[in-house]
């Protein structure tokens, strides 16, 4: 149950990473949009969709930086803000299904008995699933991803750290 719980506030939280790179800042620029897309200073990139049915993938997203010679890249990796939004508003709106048929069902039990809060207990029983549904599959996804995380680290300490640049 505690490995759970640690891997839901890991979900939520995006890991912070800082990288630095020998390379000009021009030449990282270059290097990370590759020769197709328009070079910037914000770095954005996604995990490949290896399972179609999990949309908690991660996200890299970030900024170049001049650093002396040379360039840094700061940024985050973790899900998308979107995702974190809809995730946040689903969890919201389970746990108000579930405090609101908790609220009638104890208030109908007080006033008419056991038999009166039945359809608000199974108001708080359809938010309990829900609740549960929503924390459960958001568990599973972060499991699912873990590995793309770390691709997403080792993609972007290789483009920085480009063998090539290093015998200039």
């Amino acid at each position: 149950m505690r490995a759970w719980a640690v891997d839901l506030f890991a979900a939520w939280r995006g890991e912070a990473i800082t990288v630095s790179s020998p390379m000009p800042l021009e030449v990282t620029r270059q290097w990370l949009s590759g020769p197709s897309l328009r070079a910037g200073d914000v770095v954005r990139r996604a995990a490949a969709q290896s399972n179609t049915r999990n949309s908690w993938r991660p996200v890299l997203r970030g900024r170049l930086l001049r650093t002396g010679s040379g360039s840094e890249f700061v940024g985050v990796l973790g899900w998308d803000p979107v995702l974190k939004a809809l995730t946040g508003c689903l969890l919201g709106a389970c746990t108000a299904i579930l405090l609101t048929g908790l609220v009638l069902g104890v208030s109908s039990a007080a006033q008419g008995g056991w038999r009166a809060a039945g359809p608000g207990l199974a108001t708080a029983a359809f938010g309990l699933f829900g609740v549960l549904t929503a924390l459960a599959s958001t568990v599973i996804g972060y499991r699912e991803a873990r590995g793309q995380t770390a691709y997403l680290r080792s993609w972007i300490m290789g483009q920085m750290n480009a063998p090539w640049y290093q015998d200039r």
